[in-house]
């Protein structure tokens, strides 16, 4: 009865398979009757009794008129229609608002975080349920106004209950900001540009932000039963073989490799970019759970919205080896946005959280073709996918060579393959049905084509869709600073584009954005290169990378300038960049990755204050 409380409506003979299966009474205690060790049945005729509304200790009184969204009110009676002879679809749905009222009453007795999170998870769960009821009925008139309504009137209750128990630390206003040590085992070869540094360099942007004071928690472990999780999810994304691979070739490596190719076929191919360590399993694995622990964080209340620092990105990771016939799997290995996704929308008993619809809205530089691999291959009316890339038709690689040769592959540039254009390929140029919505801005993106996709195509396809929760692939590529050079844009655009995204969560599902780091290069050298260290004498050190770098303030030369991140970087982790790279980055002290990531957590934070109008 808690899970299936309408089965009776849906299916009418239930009883014969589940005996116990009946419709919540409204004179429980807002648990069900069989929780209670009751088997209570509803009666035959279709009359409600009077019923109470919750009168919470502090005087409020909730009452279910009060959340009900205009067409509503034209099937679920209020409280004082007493013996008003209505259908079963009216009965039911004011049952499931009133219980979601008296477990509330219940939980503000005991003043129980953990109850206020199951209170909320079932608000969701009875959204979903209730929608499912009003399309299946027959016989009602202005049946997709009533089910919108119907969503309306559960965001009503979400944000009522949201703001009754919202604290400095819980609730309404809160950005949880979550990351974990393990994705630093991920190494990566010294000419790539996904270097281990990414990750201390978005945790000191989010600090700057505010991370870890007040309205902004930093979590910096993630809880190791969605590890767990994570393990159960992956193959709803992945495909077995997939899996298998890549754990078999991480668990064939040394234990001091570095670099080594990951995604290579059975012909050597395609791994040229994605390369790793023995701990990269790990780190995938760990950024997978962030990104659930995020899910379950923001439909249970603890937060508006969250950013989930991880690496290595996972948006080129698809159901198998390289998605959609891309060269490789850029830097990816599991897929993290597509399995919070399938997570969120998966049905409880099969463990997941039950949403009926999830946006996936991913501004990373480059075509997220893993991600509609796995979500969008066909139509998936549970998934909407849109991505805004560079690219477009009529836009091809770049025919630059030299110093770049390294990067052809992820690029797209100078490998023999210009006609295919930009990384990941010709996926991204159209949207093959209604669940995709591929928007390439050309062969740099621009502030002008960014704000004006966002403000007529993204705004009217999320509302359109009408969402329970956004899910950002937070790439940050596109900076006029990013080596890649795909982009013209700034820290600030980052943040109006965060910004909006946040307002348009806001219309649609109470603000519920969970955002994840995919992409952006923009880190200056964090170490001294080797390169100038092998200029040293026998038996003398260099100097240390912090003294250095204030040396360096108060001189003109900006030559091997280390990026000071201070105590976020860890002692060990190395950082050895070649020196026809450090051009590239250097200019990244200007402004770059680090800036984008503060100016994203900053108008998260101002966004998980925004209110619907």
């Amino acid at each position: 009865t808690m899970q299936y409380p309408n089965c009776t409506m849906q299916y009418p003979n239930c009883t014969m398979q589940y005996p116990n299966c009946t419709t919540i009474s409204e004179n429980n205690d807002g648990a069900s009757s069989k929780e209670n060790g009751k088997n209570v049945t509803t009666t035959s005729n279709s009359t409600i009794a009077a019923v109470s509304d919750v009168v919470f200790s502090d005087g409020k009184e909730w009452k279910v008129e009060d959340f009900l969204v205009e067409s509503l009110s034209n099937v679920i009676p209020a409280k004082n229609e007493e013996n008003v002879q209505i259908n079963p679809l009216g009965q039911n749905l004011r049952l499931m608002l009133l219980d979601l009222i008296n477990r509330i009453s219940k939980v503000a007795t005991l003043k129980n975080r953990t109850g206020v999170n199951k209170v909320l998870y079932q608000c969701l769960l009875y959204k979903t349920q209730g929608e499912a009821l009003l399309l299946s009925a027959e016989n009602i008139a202005n049946k997709n106004i009533m089910t919108k309504d119907w969503r309306k009137t559960c965001e009503k209750i979400f944000k009522k209950i949201v703001l009754q128990f919202s604290t400095d630390a819980f609730g309404k206003g809160i950005t949880a900001v979550l990351t974990d040590s393990n994705c630093n085992r991920h190494i990566t070869a010294s000419n790539s540009y996904e270097r281990a540094v990414r990750l201390p360099a978005a945790i000191r942007g989010a600090k700057k932000a505010g991370a870890g004071q007040s309205g902004i928690p930093l979590l910096m472990f993630v809880n190791k039963d969605y590890i767990q999780l994570a393990e159960k999810v992956l193959p709803l994304c992945h495909s077995g073989p997939y899996l298998k691979r890549i754990k078999a070739k991480i668990a064939a490596l040394p234990s001091d490799a570095r670099g080594v190719p990951l995604t290579d076929d059975s012909d050597g191919e395609g791994g040229e970019d994605t390369m790793g360590s023995p701990g990269s399993f790990d780190a995938a694995i760990t950024s997978v759970a962030c990104a659930l622990q995020g899910v379950d964080m923001i439909l249970g209340g603890d937060c508006s919205n969250a950013f989930c620092a991880v690496r290595p990105p996972g948006h080129h990771a698809g159901r198998n080896l390289r998605a959609m016939h891309a060269s490789s799997n850029g830097f990816c290995l599991l897929n993290a946005a597509a399995c919070a996704a399938l997570y969120a929308v998966s049905p409880v008993q099969d463990g997941g959280r039950g949403l009926k619809r999830v946006a996936v809205l991913d501004f990373d530089a480059h075509h997220g073709n893993g991600t509609q691999d796995i979500l969008s291959s066909c139509h998936d009316p549970r998934f909407l996918y849109i991505s805004l890339h560079a690219g477009g038709s009529n836009v091809n690689g770049s025919e630059e060579t030299d110093a770049d040769n390294f990067l052809s592959g992820h690029l797209g540039y100078g490998s023999g393959r210009v006609d295919e254009g930009i990384f990941p390929g010709r996926c991204g140029d159209t949207s093959p049905h209604a669940g995709v919505l591929n928007l390439p801005l050309g062969e740099k993106i621009t502030s002008l084509a960014f704000g004006h996709a966002m403000t007529f195509q993204v705004n009217d396809a999320i509302l359109k869709f009408d969402p329970d929760l956004i899910i950002l692939s937070s790439g940050f590529d596109a900076h006029i600073n990013d080596p890649l050079n795909l982009g013209t844009l700034t820290a600030k655009d980052f943040g109006n584009i965060t910004l909006l995204a946040c307002q348009i969560a806001a219309l649609t599902c109470s603000g519920r954005v969970l955002s994840l780091l995919e992409g952006g290069y923009g880190v200056p050298c964090c170490r001294i290169p080797q390169s100038q260290n092998s200029f040293l004498p026998p038996g003398v050190s260099a100097p240390d990378s912090n003294a250095l770098n204030k040396q360096a303030e108060n001189t003109d030369t900006k030559e091997y300038r280390p990026l000071n991140l201070g105590t976020d970087l860890p002692n060990d982790m190395d950082d050895d960049v070649p020196q026809i790279l450090i051009p590239r980055l250097d200019k990244c002290h200007t402004e770059g990755f680090l800036d984008c990531v503060e100016a994203h957590v900053s108008a998260l934070h101002q966004g998980s204050k925004t209110k619907a109008s």
